[in-house]
């Protein structure tokens, strides 16, 4: 894998650069990998996520940026600012859609084992793409770990970002 960075360095640096920086932004999604014009990119859908009532817990809103990094050098791409209708999905930007993964149980054992599992598949997918060698299984055992390690209300921004070419 010398020739591309890990899915998990790409996933810190976006962690570093976007978690200080931007404080209304309080969820990260698992590392999408999409394709950007002539390259293969990760995104990260960010946006806010907060407890405001006890009795409803952890809640996510929709996302309000999109960030890319090159999944080759790992370099930051680009941050957008988006909204649902950026995703063709009709919902009120500033609303809560539904519970989401807290903080703390995203820091779990079991939730950092899967994420270092999604991060494997995802790096297999990658070298596979790269050097065109199959890579349907390790697809869908990604596809599996990001079911765990994803935000339920989140999933129709996923499919559809996942379905999607960057330009």
């Amino acid at each position: 894998m010398s020739d591309q960075f890990s899915t998990s360095v790409v996933t810190a640096s976006a962690r570093n650069l976007i978690g200080p920086s931007l404080q209304f932004a309080n969820y990260m999604s698992p590392p999408i990998p999409v394709v950007g014009e002539n390259r293969l990119l990760f995104a990260f859908l960010v946006g806010r996520g907060e407890a405001v009532n006890p009795e409803l817990g952890y809640q996510i809103w929709p996302p309000s940026l999109l960030a890319l990094f090159d999944s080759m050098s790992g370099q930051f791409h680009e941050l957008r600012a988006v909204s649902p209708a950026y995703f063709s999905i009709e919902q009120a930007a500033d609303q809560p859609m539904g519970k989401g993964l807290s903080p703390p149980e995203k820091d779990s054992t079991d939730y950092l084992q899967n994420e270092l599992h999604l991060f494997q598949c995802c790096d297999r997918v990658i070298a596979a793409i790269g050097s065109r060698q199959p890579y349907k299984e390790d697809l869908a055992r990604y596809d599996d770990y990001f079911r765990i390690l994803s935000d339920e209300v989140l999933l129709p921004y996923y499919q559809k970002l996942r379905m999607a070419k960057i330009a």
